[in-house]
């Protein structure tokens, strides 16, 4: 009888879950930095930040323009919000955290704005400079497409690219024009990678998922778990949230690139699973929300490994 592959990434995945123990510290298991939100976005961050905290993650900060933090305030008492990415010295204010964050992501309800842009390319820089692992999706990725020099060579940086994303990258990076597909080529992911930085991972998410890195002899992971057919808005914030936890959580764990890569999986296969459980229950009707709560207990089925 065949073995699925995927089998053996999930357990790979559940190694990567701390255990749980009253001996550990608020915040230990992950402290995220969300940035992202805007005047007409303010639930991505809310849903990539409450994604993060259902996934394991103990403390999160969602740094976000100021016409957004009221909202996100009102969505959840839980999330840490910092209204200042739209200030004229954003960066200052946010510096001082970035030492206490395992990780961050770039991009959810970031919006366009110039000036908030040149807020985040500031802080892109900075990171790099610290070495921050990275998250980028939605229009950071836009972002860093009009300003290739910003993530060249960044180590430890992940992109979550759509399909219309992922070609809007490869014309960005390897000047090609390209066709959004429902699957990408691993060729293309790895060349895009490669392009950008040996030690960078693309997450081309689609029918499939595909996740490579820049480095020759590693090969790209697939995940094609099934999910439902219903792609409701938040979707891409649930995983963006998740898959911070999930690289805070590889962080030491494993020799890189595997133990990111592992990570990345891990991320896409809980939301995969998640859309599927929130479907059998609200169908056609389902909505980011509903999948939000769906996370903790799809998360105990596929991925605790103890109580």
């Amino acid at each position: 009888m065949s073995v699925d592959p995927e089998d053996s990434l999930l357990e790979a995945a559940r190694q990567l879950v701390p255990s749980l123990s009253s001996a550990k510290h608020k915040g230990q298991d992950g402290r995220i930095g969300i940035v992202g939100g805007s005047l007409e976005y303010s639930g991505a961050p809310y849903f990539a930040g409450m994604s993060a905290l259902r996934t394991g993650a103990d403390l999160v900060h969602i740094f976000c323009c100021k016409e957004a933090s009221i909202p996100i305030k009102s969505f959840s008492p839980e999330l840490i919000v910092h209204p200042v990415l739209d200030n004229d010295n954003a960066l200052s204010h946010i510096e001082p955290w970035l030492d206490r964050l395992h990780v961050l992501v770039i991009g959810p309800g970031l919006g366009r704005d110039p000036k908030v842009f040149e807020n985040v390319s500031k802080l892109i820089k900075t990171c790099f400079r610290l070495s921050k692992p990275l998250v980028i999706d939605a229009d950071g990725l836009f972002l860093v497409g009009q300003n290739t020099s910003l993530i060249k060579n960044y180590p430890g940086l992940v992109l979550t690219p759509n399909a219309m994303e992922f070609t809007r990258l490869v014309q960005a990076f390897l000047h090609k024009t390209v066709q959004p597909t429902p699957v990408a080529s691993d060729a293309l992911i790895k060349e895009l990678a490669k392009a950008i930085g040996t030690q960078v991972i693309v997450v081309a998410k689609g029918a499939e998922d595909k996740i490579g890195d820049g480095q020759v002899d590693t090969p790209t992971i697939s995940c094609a778990a099934r999910g439902s057919g219903r792609r409701c808005g938040g979707q891409g914030d649930l995983l963006a949230g998740s898959l911070c936890v999930f690289t805070t959580w590889s962080l030491g764990s494993m020799q890189p690139p595997r133990a990111s890569m592992i990570a990345c999986y891990a991320a896409c296969r809980l939301v995969r699973e998640t859309n599927r459980s929130a479907f059998s229950m609200k169908h056609r009707g389902m909505l980011a929300s509903d999948m939000l709560d769906q996370v903790a207990n799809t998360f105990a089925k596929f991925f605790e490994t103890s109580v």
